[in-house]
């Protein structure tokens, strides 16, 4: 974000973030998780590109794209270090209307 002279907004788990937050829980693998996001990170009519570390089950980034939605800005791709297909994270989130890049797949064996 530093680089391109753009915005950066985190995405955090719940009680991480100061200040006012709206959140967002989602299924995990194993049970499930919150996410948050201050209410004045983005604007309506904002485009944002979502980035994670990973994507498994794409709860994380269906989480933080519905976040972004629900405060009025637009979430043009996802993109992601590692995607681990297995899971049919990636798959979610396209079916979902997502477009996803990563750099790195990993099948499981």
């Amino acid at each position: 974000a530093y680089e391109l002279n753009v915005g950066f907004v985190p995405i955090r788990k719940k009680g991480k973030l100061p200040f006012t937050t709206v959140e967002e829980t989602y299924e995990l693998e194993y049970g499930s998780a919150t996410v948050e996001i201050h209410t004045d990170a983005v604007k309506p009519g904002d485009r944002v590109l979502l980035i994670d570390d990973l994507i498994a089950t794409g709860g994380t980034m269906m989480a933080g794209m519905r976040l972004l939605e629900r405060l009025g800005a637009t979430v043009i791709e996802g993109a992601a270090i590692v995607d681990l297909p297995e899971l049919s994270g990636s798959a979610r989130l396209r079916a979902a209307g997502l477009s996803v890049h990563t750099l790195v797949s990993f099948e499981g064996h």
